[in-house]
């Protein structure tokens, strides 16, 4: 039986180096196989009910991606996109991560940013917050800045579960996935105990284009995706929300939506500067419409 680890076991063992051993197989019952699918999701450009969730899903600050000299010029479009936000009035703000390019720079700006959002925050770590490999050091700086490195918040009848998908890449100590497995089981235990709908976000998505695709920068690893996603899909996961691949993608694996919107950092497939607006109805019809930040 694997033990469980704590963070704070882990931020005293990780540079000690921690025994590896295989991470825990996400296979599903006999009974989670025959569960009842959830109800379809139908999406529009706006929501035909008033609308239950409201979430701002920001990508990929990186403030400096381009260079020390683009640092000032990705802030301001930040404060601006923090200000478009805040008129929305959401439920929830998601940054799906990569919060600035360079590591050392979590602390400059982000805990004053912090404060002008109205609204609950969640921030899912990125590769560039936390670097591979990772370290104690790393993710203490996140958690200084951002309170954890995974999360879940309850909301108006829904849970919002994030992950921190550095956990899954393979130069990563696989007890450190172990840890956060277990955890998620917790959650989606607790959600179902509530007849909670859950929405999911992280950085890295678990798939670009296909959900067989060979492993790469921009995926989570084979290793854990296939078990992972069904897992996911099988439990009350309504909407996959993730950063990183600094272009707008929109796939759904089994019914369930994988959405990666704009950036104000870097956009690889030229789209404008902004971000995404998710609002849902009680009945699960869905918009997630684009916002430009200028």
């Amino acid at each position: 039986m694997t033990s469980k680890i704590t963070r704070r076991d882990f931020l005293q063992s990780i540079g000690a180096g921690a025994a590896l051993f295989a991470a825990p197989a996400l296979r599903l019952s006999a009974q989670e196989q025959d569960a009842p699918l959830r109800p379809t999701l139908l999406q529009g450009d706006a929501v035909p009910e008033r609308p239950v969730v409201k979430i701002a899903h920001c990508c990929d600050p990186q403030l400096g991606f381009d260079g020390p000299d683009a640092y000032e010029a990705d802030l301001k479009r930040l404060e601006k996109e923090i200000e478009k936000v805040n008129a929305l009035r959401p439920d929830l703000v998601f940054f799906a991560g990569d919060m600035v390019h360079k590591c050392e720079d979590l602390e400059k700006d982000w805990p004053a940013l912090l404060q002008k959002i109205n609204a609950p925050i969640l921030v899912a770590p990125g590769n560039h917050d936390i670097p591979e490999p990772v370290t104690g050091e790393n993710v203490a700086r996140f958690v200084k800045v951002f309170d954890r490195e995974y999360s879940s918040l309850e909301f108006n009848g829904w849970r919002f579960i994030v992950l921190n998908t550095q956990y899954c890449r393979p130069e990563s100590d696989p007890t450190l996935y172990t840890a956060q497995v277990e955890w998620m089981r917790e959650e989606l235990a607790k959600a179902k105990e509530a007849g909670q709908n859950l929405i999911v976000g992280s950085h890295i998505p678990p798939y670009v284009k296909s959900p067989d695709e060979e492993d790469a920068y921009f995926n989570i690893p084979l290793t854990y995706r296939g078990e992972y996603l069904d897992y996911l899909a099988t439990h009350n996961v309504c909407f996959y929300l993730a950063g990183h691949t600094h272009t707008t993608l929109q796939r759904d694996y089994k019914g369930l939506p994988i959405l990666n919107g704009e950036t104000t950092s870097k956009n690889f497939d030229k789209r404008p500067f902004g971000f995404r607006f998710l609002q849902v109805d009680s009945k699960l019809n869905y918009s997630w419409t684009f916002h430009p930040v200028e």
